[in-house]
């Protein structure tokens, strides 16, 4: 694939956000993270300017789905080791020296999430499925919000099924605890 502009380059060819078109990243500009080429970014700065939220690349449920088992592998391995420590120490000493401990995983494993999402919108498991939370005009989310949607989603994982269960009707796949957030999970393509 080469730059519309420049046929010889090659190397480093992104697409724009709005076109979909491959450039070179001379002929780009990036707006809120995302690549736009000359045409769009007037464009996209009118919406912007306007107040209308351009059309995002929504990630399916399918992406958003393994993005999570990565990262309940990451957080799960080390919480079951954990668990197995623990279960053994409390064989000799008894359950109600530990049962707080119970719940450090799950604080940790909260705050993976919320710190990956603060500094990057991607966890791991988002990195690894190049999917993105964002805000809903597709610029990166407040720390306020990477915490806040963790710990929504940490609560609602209880019940988790209601939890997903609007991302299958909605057109923006939204769960609840995207909008509680004022969030969208996002293709990304950096």
């Amino acid at each position: 694939m080469n730059c519309r502009n420049h046929v010889d380059v090659s190397e480093g060819i992104h697409r724009c956000n709005r076109c979909g078109g491959d450039f070179c990243r001379d002929c780009l500009v990036y707006l809120n993270g995302a690549p736009y080429c000359a045409t769009c970014k007037m464009e996209q700065l009118l919406d912007v300017r306007s107040g209308v939220a351009g059309v995002i690349n929504v990630a399916s449920i399918g992406r958003r789905f393994l993005a999570s088992l990565v990262d309940g592998l990451i957080t799960g391995v080390p919480a079951l080791i954990f668990y197995f420590i623990l279960f053994g120490t409390m064989t000799r000493l008894g359950p109600r020296v530990f049962s707080p401990l119970f719940w450090i995983p799950s604080v940790l494993a909260i705050i993976y999430q919320a710190a990956m999402l603060q500094a990057r919108g991607q966890t791991l498991g988002k990195m690894a499925l190049r999917i993105k939370v964002v805000r809903p005009d597709g610029s990166n989310i407040s720390g306020g919000q990477a915490w806040g949607r963790e710990v929504s989603r940490a609560f609602l994982g209880l019940l988790y099924l209601v939890d997903y269960l609007p991302a299958l009707f909605t057109e923006e796949r939204r769960t609840i605890h995207d909008m509680l957030a004022k969030t969208r999970v996002v293709n990304w393509n950096p």
